[in-house]
């Protein structure tokens, strides 16, 4: 009789850790990405699964991030925010085990490549700067600079667009700067422009 409830009390333990490492096994491993660059935003990345309320958690410096303790077979809602991309949500179903996701965050892009280029052609291209609330005003070396390249600075004052955005349309310049001035204009240019390497 002892050996029988023992059997039974084992049985239940075994029963109990065997659900709980299934239920425990069932996690997203995600990793966000920008629909502008195809890589991780460049501000931070903030992730929250809406159904079972986890804490809020921020993706690691490569935009990976990971939610555990989830369902197999369950549907889940993620929410992901960055600087200039808002809040977006994504639906998802999860397999058993661990389910390799990838989230591609949407957002439009005022200035892009393209109208780098586009404003190169027309004669008002710009190099774009952050700024602030106070933004740096041009000294007379700038003014100078501005007009023997046929460009202006831009600063965006405290409400810039999307890191991205600015990224791509300043080395769109760099490179139509590069093929016309050659390095030269590198060595003369404000120190606050964006992404000039």
């Amino acid at each position: 009789m002892k050996n029988q409830n023992i059997k039974k009390i084992f049985l239940k333990l075994t029963l109990i850790l065997v659900c709980g490492i299934t239920y425990g096994q069932t996690e997203i491993v995600g990793k966000v990405i920008s629909g502008i660059s195809g890589e991780k935003p460049i501000s931070e990345i903030y992730v929250q699964e809406l159904i079972t309320k986890q804490p809020l958690t921020i993706a690691d410096n490569l935009g990976n991030f990971r939610i555990e303790y989830l369902e197999p077979n369950k549907k889940y809602v993620i929410e992901i925010s960055a600087f200039g991309y808002g809040k977006q949500k994504f639906n998802v179903e999860t397999k058993s085990g661990i389910n390799n996701l990838t989230f591609e965050l949407k957002a439009d892009c005022e200035y892009n490549a393209e109208q780098a280029e586009s404003d190169w052609k027309i004669g008002i291209p710009k190099l774009l700067l952050f700024g602030s609330i106070a933004p740096i005003g041009n000294t007379s070396s700038d003014n100078r600079f501005e007009k023997k390249f046929g460009i202006k600075y831009f600063d965006f004052g405290c409400e810039p667009p999307i890191e991205e955005c600015i990224k791509i349309y300043n080395q769109r310049i760099f490179e139509l700067m590069d093929k016309k001035y050659g390095k030269v204009w590198r060595k003369k240019v404000r120190t606050d422009v964006e992404y000039l390497n």
